[in-house]
């Protein structure tokens, strides 16, 4: 089950970047410079209502540095089954294989309790996905060339924000005392950062993106199980 919200931002993030290529073009004086385009490097800009494709990248732990495919685990594929998504040969030389995803997203269009898919696990594919949880896999989503960020709660219960390493899959309950207690996190809260470009360019750009995951025993009207 996904939720998917948008915050608008100000375009300090531009203003930043600028007093950035300033400072370093700055020893160099003044004068003439040539560049090249990089396909999958300039910003998309997306319309009110637009869709915000979503990616997701190989699965990573620091536990077994070994990249693990994404649709290895038992999680929901899109319609006609994944494709790859990769925009260029250095991506799969560094371990990464971007495929798309079955999340939809629209530019400004907030949407609350979704249903991605509903999946009933076999012995073998819980097992697989206990396995992956216990060594601290991490899933890896991409909106713009953007990772997410992961939002979470600190040891003293309060939300935070980590801009590095995906976030978890699931996690061991420690406080049973057995490795075998795993749960899946199986709802996400996607929350889309996004400003408006000063260029006189109509539209939005994505600066920046965070998932909160959350294991959650759903509960349906009339109790009603799938």
């Amino acid at each position: 089950m996904i939720r998917s919200s948008f915050v608008g931002v100000m375009t300090s993030a531009t203003a930043a970047l600028t007093a950035l290529v300033a400072l370093i073009a700055a020893p160099g004086g003044t004068g003439t410079a040539s560049a090249f385009y990089m396909p999958g490097v300039k910003p998309l800009t997306f319309q009110d209502g637009d869709e915000v494709p979503m990616k997701v990248n190989a699965m990573t732990s620091i536990h077994t540095q070994l990249p693990k495919d994404y649709y290895r685990l038992p999680f929901c594929v899109p319609e006609g089954g994944p494709t790859m998504a990769s925009e260029n040969l250095g991506e799969f030389l560094t371990g990464n294989k971007i495929q798309n995803s079955p999340y939809t997203i629209n530019m400004l269009k907030e949407t609350y309790c979704q249903i991605l898919c509903q999946i009933k696990l076999s012995k073998v594919e819980a097992r697989n996905l206990r396995m992956h949880i216990r060594y601290g896999y991490h899933n890896n989503w991409i909106i713009d060339n953007i990772p997410s960020a992961a939002i979470g709660l600190t040891e003293a219960g309060q939300r935070q924000k980590h801009y590095a390493g995906g976030f978890p899959v699931g996690f061991v309950d420690a406080g049973s005392g057995d490795l075998r207690d795993a749960y899946v996190y199986n709802h996400v809260n996607i929350n889309v950062d996004y400003h408006r470009p000063t260029t006189g360019e109509d539209g939005y750009r994505v600066v920046g993106f965070a998932v909160e995951p959350m294991s959650i025993a759903h509960a349906f009207l009339g109790g009603y199980e799938w």
